[in-house]
């Protein structure tokens, strides 16, 4: 394979080092601690208590910082896949000589990228970062929204963030001649189907679809043993339309409308923020 074909986009993640930094740090700092009690007149062991609290907060702002600078994951493109990648093995995430979804968020100054085919999408995250226009074929891909108030972050499954100042700019260039415009904006697999977004509406396996402008609302889903977060999705173009989709890691909205209706579909977290930053509810 031709290495000017291949584009790797490193993305933050935990250096091979830090676990044995962080065991380190926080060592270290406890025996600093029952050094400096055993010169008083205190318990030598009570040392280990502020110890560990300072190691703790300490091995946190070392792990953030290290985090940020890079790791062990790659993104790496070449023409015929997207995989994610780190030292041990190779994970597929996008066939790209097959029809994919790709939608582009943009706000604040920074984008989301999120791509999907058979599996859960994984979704990219850009920081503030100078960067060009995307190609003519993203157009009608990207969807301004308001980015601060989608909780999605590293920590989310399937989410990475790209370093800090890095830009989406070489991937999506390189994406951008294997984007099919017929192909849809969003794939997620469920257990009671596919739901698939597309540019003209919403549709879940061989349902009809909802077609726009669709109104959401937020609900708390009433399941054995308490409630989990629901937003429901209504076409106005097509009375009585609807489909409730609920998400078991989601925070559930306040003053969200309690109900205990039968769930269409349950979604990963990532999903679910991208509807619902689509389909923004007033707020309430």
């Amino acid at each position: 394979m031709d290495p000017a074909a291949t584009l790797r986009v490193p993305v933050c993640s935990d250096p091979k080092w830090l676990r044995s930094a962080v065991l380190g740090m926080t060592a270290g700092v406890s025996g600093l601690f029952i050094a400096l009690f055993a010169r008083t007149n205190v318990s030598a062991a009570l040392g280990v208590l502020p110890g560990m609290t300072v190691g703790v907060f300490g091995g946190s702002a070392l792990a953030a910082w290290a985090r940020r600078r890079g790791g062990t994951i790659s993104l790496v493109a070449t023409p015929g896949r997207l995989d994610v990648s780190d030292e041990e093995r190779r994970v597929e995430v996008v066939d790209l000589t097959s029809p994919y979804g790709a939608l582009l968020l943009s706000g604040e100054g920074r984008r989301v990228l999120i791509l999907s085919q058979r599996n859960d999408p994984v979704v990219l995250i850009e920081s503030l970062s100078p960067r060009a226009a995307p190609g003519a074929a993203w157009s009608a891909r990207t969807r301004p929204v308001d980015l601060d108030a989608v909780a999605l972050s590293a920590a989310t499954s399937h989410t990475f963030a790209l370093l800090p100042g890095d830009s989406l700019d070489p991937l999506l260039a390189h994406l951008e001649a294997t984007l099919d415009p017929d192909a849809p904006w969003l794939l997620q697999p469920t257990g009671t189907g596919t739901l698939v977004l597309s540019r003209d509406g919403l549709a879940l396996a061989d349902r009809a679809p909802l077609r726009d402008p669709i109104h959401p609302l937020n609900y708390a889903v009433k399941v054995q043993g308490g409630q989990v977060a629901g937003l429901g999705l209504a076409s106005t173009a097509d009375e009585g339309s609807m489909l409730l989709l609920a998400c078991d890691e989601a925070t559930v909205e306040r003053r969200a409308v309690v109900t205990d209706n039968p769930i269409d579909a349950f979604i990963p977290m990532s999903t679910y923020e991208v509807l619902r930053a689509l389909y923004r509810a007033p707020a309430q």
